[in-house]
C-alpha cells in the first residue's frame, strides 16, 4: 500500500503529462507540415538549450532555470498548443488565464504546488533573468525548428522569421545563436532562388 499521501496526485501528473509525448506542435501543422515535432520534442530541445546555454551566462541559477524551462508550456497537457491564430482571436489575457487554471490543475495535491505555480507565473512575466532566458531560448528553439523543416523541402515558414525575439539582446550567445540561424535561412534563401532561376 502507498505510504506517500502524494503518490495519487504524482500518478495523475504523470499519465497527463504522457500525452505531451503525442501532441503536435499545431503551428507547424497549420502551415502543411506532416511529422511534426511534438510539444515534449520541443520542452526537451528548450531544456537543454537552457542548460548548455545557462552555463554560460554568469550568474544563473541552473536549477531554477532548467525548472522553468521543464514548466513553461506543461499547461498544454490540458489545453494543446494553442497556435499563433488561436492567441490572436482568443487575446493573450485569455489564453493567460486558460494555461493558469490548467497548471492549478496539474499541480493540485502536490506540496510543491505554489511554488511551480510562481516560477511558471515568473515566466509569463519575464521576472527575471531566468525567465527571460527561457523565452528566449523558447524562441531560438523555433527558429531552429522552422529552419530544419526550411531545409527539408516547406516554404511556408517565411512568418517565423519575422520576429527576432525581443530578448535576444539581453543574451549575447542567444543573439549570436539567432544570427547564425538568420545567415544559414540565407544561403538557403539564395540557393533556392538560384534553383528557380537556373530551372
Amino acid at each position: 500500500m502507498d505510504t506517500n499521501p502524494h503518490v495519487s496526485a504524482l500518478f495523475e501528473l504523470q499519465s497527463r503529462l504522457m500525452s505531451l509525448k503525442l501532441l503536435p506542435r499545431t503551428g507547424w501543422l497549420q502551415r502543411g507540415m506532416r511529422d511534426v515535432e511534438s510539444i515534449a520534442e520541443h520542452t526537451f530541445a528548450v531544456a537543454s538549450l537552457a542548460m548548455l546555454i545557462g552555463d554560460q551566462q554568469p550568474g544563473l541559477d541552473r536549477g531554477r532555470l532548467l525548472a522553468i524551462a521543464l514548466l513553461h508550456d506543461l499547461a498544454e497537457a490540458l489545453i494543446g498548443d494553442l497556435p499563433a491564430s488561436a492567441r490572436r482571436l482568443f487575446g493573450a489575457t485569455a489564453k493567460r488565464e486558460a494555461e493558469r487554471r490548467a497548471m492549478l490543475e496539474l499541480f493540485a495535491g502536490l506540496p510543491q504546488s505554489d511554488e511551480y505555480l510562481a516560477l511558471w507565473d515568473e515566466y509569463c512575466a519575464g521576472a527575471s533573468q531566468e525567465a527571460r532566458l527561457v523565452k528566449a531560448l523558447d524562441h531560438l528553439e523555433m527558429l531552429a525548428q522552422a529552419l530544419a523543416y526550411e531545409r527539408a523541402g516547406s516554404r511556408a515558414l517565411h512568418e517565423f522569421w519575422e520576429d527576432e525575439g525581443a530578448l535576444v539582446d539581453e543574451f549575447p550567445l542567444v543573439r549570436a545563436l539567432t544570427d547564425r540561424l538568420y545567415a544559414e535561412r540565407n544561403k538557403l534563401d539564395v540557393g533556392t532562388r538560384f534553383q528557380m532561376a537556373s530551372g
